[in-house]
């Protein structure tokens, strides 16, 4: 019955296996990119969240052990567990993380060459440390593998917060060319429970069986029921569920919902950074550092700590020699229960008294190249704290843009031993309706059947991806309203390109302007043209008519009649052409930053032009 409640759990801890949204971070279209990105500007005037649907998050990650590594498949074809190989896999410290988030509200509005968002998200975050002696105890026992040495528990631990988010964002584009964005939140804590372990440990020794414990740790709890030892050692929480009154003030009977919601005294504030930089016209690179922060921990407060404790068990020899013929196994149950709670009360301390905890800072840095307008590729590094050490991961992405209608990312990501991270995602705009759904890791799904999809059945039924070692996977999905999203323009026409060219590259006389015509089709009294002068501002004339008595017949026209007006006009004016030469300063004519990316421009993320 154990092993079978060890391999439940485990399953159980794979079942929703996570990363950390890297291909969000790719995805301009959707207006909850600058979460993970708040330096990036989006492509339309407003945007509106639906609440709750309007960004649903859900991911869990775990280092230990992948679904492979549990199960096998016999000669019959039958799946079979296999928890030794698992343990084998594991290393001393492994992590077992669980987040999720929805929005409740999302507003965001672009004002000029500014972007404003407001936002009031609820937030999970969980993560169990579980060191790989703890699997072994729980599934041999303290015999075989751990008879004669010390099973170490010292990265043993627990993290979970439940808080709610006000935020306020704002970014600002400069020239199209770099971005800079904020995010500055105000937290709102409902529940937390947090340990921090300098050591546990037990030592049984092999010829006397004797048991050693050695302890050294510390729990906090916030907003949480109260868990007693034995009935008179207060451990966990505060809140006493057989006390109506305090449960009522807590809001957790339901009688009163709105102390629960919004009159609990834990307060923090948190701060988003972000800065996009166009190195050129070709690659853009990326920067922002998410969770800096802190929550107060003031309502319903419990703080356990057990300092060097030390504790040996060795048995009772002779019971009746030391209680008497009339001892009963019951009371010896009650004297070794008395002797070990008596010896924890010595060292074991409870309070209510605040404290702190901080947020799970992020670190984001992308480096993306811009094939053209359509076609995106980038390379991104991931990072984030996790029980004072940072975990790492690298990820690749490629990025598809049809228009305004649709956008598809495609990404594959490593991260903390795990290898096997395919992500994909879609954004489909229909009108001011949008709706996307993105994951980091496509292969995830397949452990929801794994008689198929992760097992090698000789090539029947089975997928032709290898899910086996699948550990994480993560949903991302969302309805917005977007309005007044810029259209994102074909590239610039061959008529456009080489003027730009010939401005740029100075090709030009000084003085001199350069004329391009605008359409060819035939206007009212000739042909337009498209006027760069050296000031690098664009006019566009057309030439008058002269010919009075044609009565509206040009077509008529001959040729050389043609030839003698254009040269009258070109006399008629080289006065005045040689008066603006000797204005005109001489050098390489020179284009503002704005006026060297015309519409149709590549650059994306900095600028709302696509």
């Amino acid at each position: 019955m154990r092993k079978i409640i060890l391999i439940s759990a485990l399953f159980l801890l794979n079942r929703l296996m996570a990363q950390q949204d890297f291909i969000l971070y790719h995805m301009p279209s959707i207006p909850q990119i600058t979460q993970v990105d708040p330096a990036s500007f989006p492509d339309s005037k407003l945007d509106i969240g639906l609440p709750i649907i309007s960004s649903i998050y859900g991911s869990a990650f775990n280092t230990g052990f992948s679904m492979g590594d549990i199960f096998y498949q016999n000669a019959n074809g039958i799946m079979m567990p296999d928890v030794d190989n698992a343990i084998s896999k594991m290393s001393n410290e492994n992590f077992f993380i669980l987040n999720g988030s929805t929005d409740l509200f999302f507003l965001g509005f672009r004002k000029g060459d500014n972007f404003f968002s407001f936002n009031v998200t609820e937030k999970l975050d969980f993560t169990f440390n579980y060191p790989k002696d703890l699997i072994i105890l729980g599934m041999e026992g303290n015999g075989n593998n751990l008879l004669g040495r010390r099973a170490a528990f010292d990265g043993l631990g627990f993290d979970f917060t439940h808080w709610r988010e006000y935020a306020v964002h704002w970014v600002h584009d400069v020239h199209h060319k770099f971005s800079y964005g904020a995010r500055l939140k105000y937290l709102y804590g409902m529940e937390n429970f947090t340990t921090d372990v300098s050591y546990m440990g037990i030592t049984t020794d092999q010829n006397t069986h004797a048991l050693t414990f050695d302890m050294n740790f510390d729990f906090r709890t916030a907003g949480l029921p109260l868990v007693m030892i034995d009935g008179d050692i207060p451990a966990i929480g505060a809140i006493d569920m057989n006390d109506s009154a305090m449960m009522y003030q807590s809001g957790l009977d339901g009688a009163n919902i709105n102390n629960y919601l919004f009159n609990r005294n834990n307060q923090g504030l948190g701060l988003d950074l972000g800065f996009n930089y166009h190195l050129n016209d070709k690659v853009l690179l990326e920067f922002s550092v998410l969770d800096l922060g802190f929550i107060n921990w003031n309502s319903y407060t419990a703080n356990s700590e057990l300092a060097a404790w030390d504790y040996t068990y060795d048995g009772i020899g002779n019971p009746i020699s030391l209680f008497g013929n009339g001892t009963s196994v019951d009371f010896l149950n009650d004297v070794l229960e008395d002797s070990i709670e008596e010896s924890l009360k010595n060292n074991y301390q409870y309070s209510n008294a605040s404290y702190s905890t901080s947020l799970r800072t992020k670190i984001y840095a992308s480096m993306e190249y811009i094939v053209d307008h359509n076609n995106f590729v980038s390379l991104s590094f991931y990072s984030s704290f996790v029980r004072k050490r940072w975990r790492r991961g690298l990820g690749i992405a490629y990025n598809y843009h049809l228009g305004n209608f649709l956008s598809a990312t495609a990404s594959y990501s490593i991260y903390n031993r795990s290898y096997s991270n395919l992500g994909a995602g879609i954004s489909l705009n229909l009108g001011p309706v949008e709706i996307y759904l993105l994951t980091d890791n496509v292969l995830a799904f397949g452990t929801l059947n794994p008689r198929d999809n992760f097992l090698n059945n000789n090539g029947s039924s089975s997928i032709n991806v290898d899910t086996k070692k699948v550990r994480n996977g993560q949903v991302h999905f969302g309805i917005n309203l977007t309005f007044g999203r810029d259209k994102k323009d074909k590239p610039i026409d061959e008529a456009d390109e080489n003027r730009a060219n010939a401005v740029s590259s100075g090709e030009d006389k000084a003085g001199e302007s350069t004329t391009t015509p605008t359409s060819n089709k035939k206007a009212k009294g000739g042909s337009s043209t498209r006027t760069v002068l050296p000031t690098g501002k664009t006019t566009t004339s057309t030439p008058k008519r002269t010919d009075y008595n044609s009565k509206g017949n040009s077509n008529q026209k001959s040729k050389s009649d043609k030839s003698k007006k254009s040269s009258s006009k070109s006399d008629y004016n080289s006065k005045s052409d040689k008066k603006k030469k000797k204005k005109t300063r001489k050098g390489e004519l020179k284009t503002k930053v704005k006026e060297s990316s015309p519409k149709g421009s590549t650059l994306r993320k900095v600028s709302r032009k696509l």
